[in-house]
């Protein structure tokens, strides 16, 4: 029952922040690396990546931070089956724009 809860909980959360798209969000979450730049894994497992920031830095990466912004949305290209495949971000990308932080506990 309670993982009922917890799926319905993070489905409603992530359903919410797709509808937000353009509106200031702040999320919590654990600072963490990919090849696009820096992000932030939220606790419903959701990626956001932290624009302008290429990467965290040392003292900072695997912490909890909380990030406000302006949340991008956005959606891949369609491929191209004429054109050779490109390594890119699959799915739904989520930005923070204009993106403050500060280290959470």
């Amino acid at each position: 029952m309670i993982l009922l809860k917890i799926c319905l909980f993070s489905a409603i959360m992530i359903a919410g922040y797709q509808h937000q798209d353009g509106k200031r969000i702040e999320i919590v979450g654990k600072a963490l690396n990919a090849k696009a730049g820096a992000i932030v894994v939220g606790a419903d497992e959701a990626t956001y990546y932290v624009d302008s920031l290429e990467s965290w830095d040392r003292k900072v990466y695997g912490k909890n931070v909380k990030v406000s912004g302006i949340l991008v949305i956005e959606n891949p290209p369609k491929d191209d089956p004429r054109k050779p495949p490109v390594a890119e971000i699959k799915g739904v990308k989520k930005t923070i724009k204009k993106a403050k932080w500060e280290l959470v506990n």
